[in-house]
């Protein structure tokens, strides 16, 4: 009897993989559906599409697990390829998991990085309606519980939410508004990873004895326990079939070369990005300012940490005044005027102003404008 492989192209056989490893996942059976990614992922040859679905499909797997370095790792494979099929929503949602993945790490300050990348490569509401959910995860396990529920209550009524709220509220100590959120999660989903999670604030919240209704549902933490555990059992396994899978390949350095590039074009749309708001802000600032009647009390001195980045450059505080009213396009007169300097001595700054940033008077205002639009 042929196989599979004898009767169809490759790309056709790592499709049908694909989508029974899908079907097996959603049935229960964790370990075959590995098997099927696996051999899907063996067999896929330039589709970066499908090959960025099958690494998220086992980069959620792993992160069912609690595997959640490995998780990262996959998830940034899958971001190299959606990279490369020029998928930019899926892109998005890769690096909106891999923050995801850096939150529950305890990396705050990365996952908000990537959470930034992810809004720069696709800025649509379905992506910021996603990022909230990692920003909320990332504040509850810098223990910010309060900057954690106000993001999950933006999010739109999901269980993934309200869990998140469950959580917040229960690490804080609010035992009643996390039973609250708790109790909602409980009663709508059979989910292992969910009820994990809830029945432990259902089970060890101090209010329970209050609660009839929430009484009931902790003691059902008993049904599901064995569910729960055997679930993690073969969800280990799983990942360990992975993981004896990457380990008979050889060092993917092309991978490890296109994760770079990937890298270098997110940094690089995230600074272009940055800059273009700063380089509107200053030309808002500029415009308002030149309206104003009398515009000395308006100033913002700090305007884009423009006097950090001057006294990098070695200028004083007064040169950097100076510098921030070139910058603003204001005229010999009217900058003598809000100093309360003579206009000669306004001639001699700006000279050793240059002089410092190394350019001549004439290009002064275009390279401070630079260095304010600098990240």
């Amino acid at each position: 009897m042929m196989s599979c492989a004898e009767v169809v192209n490759p790309y056709e056989y790592a499709w049908m993989c694909y989508l029974q490893g899908k079907e097996l996942r959603e049935a229960g059976e964790p370990v075959k559906a590995m098997q099927s990614f696996i051999t899907a992922e063996q067999n896929v040859k330039n589709n970066h599409g499908l090959h960025g679905r099958i690494y998220s499909n086992m980069a959620n797997m792993c992160r069912q697990a609690e595997r959640h370095e490995m998780a990262y790792d996959i998830y940034t494979l899958s971001t190299e390829q959606f990279a490369l099929a020029k998928d930019t929503l899926a892109v998005a949602y890769a690096l909106n998991n891999m923050a995801w993945e850096q939150a529950v790490m305890g990396h705050k300050d990365t996952a908000l990085a990537l959470v930034d990348s992810a809004l720069a490569v696709y800025p649509s509401p379905l992506v910021q309606s996603k990022v909230k959910e990692s920003l909320a995860a990332a504040y509850l396990y810098a223990d910010e519980y309060d900057s954690a529920f106000l993001y999950a209550r933006e999010v739109a009524d999901t269980l993934y939410a309200y869990m998140l709220m469950a959580q917040a509220h229960a690490f804080s100590g609010q035992c009643d508004s996390a039973l609250v959120y708790a109790k909602r999660v409980a009663v709508q989903t059979t989910n292992p990873r969910y009820l994990d999670n809830t029945y432990y604030i259902l089970t060890h919240c101090d209010s329970t004895a209050g609660w009839a209704d929430v009484v009931a549902l902790a003691e059902k933490r008993n049904d599901v326990q064995r569910d729960i555990e055997q679930y993690k059992s073969e969800m280990a396994q799983a990942v360990l079939l992975l993981q004896q899978s990457q380990a008979k390949q050889p060092f993917p350095w092309c991978k490890l070369l296109i994760a770079l590039v990937v890298l270098v074009a997110a940094s690089a749309i995230v600074y272009e990005w940055l800059r273009t708001n700063k380089r509107r802000q200053i030309k808002r600032v500029t415009a308002h300012l030149h309206q104003c009647k009398d515009p000395k009390n308006e100033i913002p001195w700090n305007l884009c940490d423009l006097p950090a980045k001057l006294h990098e450059r070695g200028l004083t505080e007064r040169e950097t005044r100076i510098a921030t009213l070139v910058l603003l396009g204001f005229s010999y007169a009217q900058i003598a005027d809000i100093l309360n300097r003579a206009e000669s001595g306004i001639g001699k700054d700006k000279y050793l102003i240059a002089k410092k940033l190394g350019v001549s008077i004439k290009d002064l205002q275009t390279t401070v404008f630079n260095i304010a639009c600098r990240n």
